[in-house]
């Protein structure tokens, strides 16, 4: 079995995290799934993709660029996932439990771009 690269663990991470945050926004109601929900899922698939492109990319200037850009786009998720709190749409245990996982992502790609920056 060939060996993973450890930085696409943090794309794994990110594709479960989409997964568990889809199924919390079947409870939001029926008027938000055209509003805050396709603005979470578009700041989602921009984490993948930058994550992608951070992973492709062989100038270490232009990946931490990329990086950066990525955990802009956590704290943005973050924002939207308090937002639906206070609004009501997910529970205490889901709020928790999706900041959990996006801080868990945000480390990730923290300690990513902390390495980038040594090299």
């Amino acid at each position: 079995m060939p060996k993973k690269d450890s930085r696409l663990i943090v794309y794994e991470k990110m594709c479960n995290l989409i997964f568990y945050s889809k199924n919390l926004m079947l409870k939001f109601p029926k008027f938000e799934r055209f509003g805050i929900c396709t603005e979470i899922k578009k700041e989602e698939l921009d984490i993948v993709r930058l994550i992608m492109c951070a992973w492709k990319e062989k100038d270490n200037k232009i990946r931490i660029q990329y990086l950066m850009k990525a955990d802009v786009e956590i704290y943005v998720l973050k924002t939207y996932t308090r937002i639906a709190f206070k609004a009501r749409y997910i529970s205490d245990q889901n709020y928790k439990a999706w900041n959990e996982q996006l801080t868990e992502v945000g480390k990730m790609i923290g300690g990513w771009l902390k390495t980038c920056q040594k090299g």
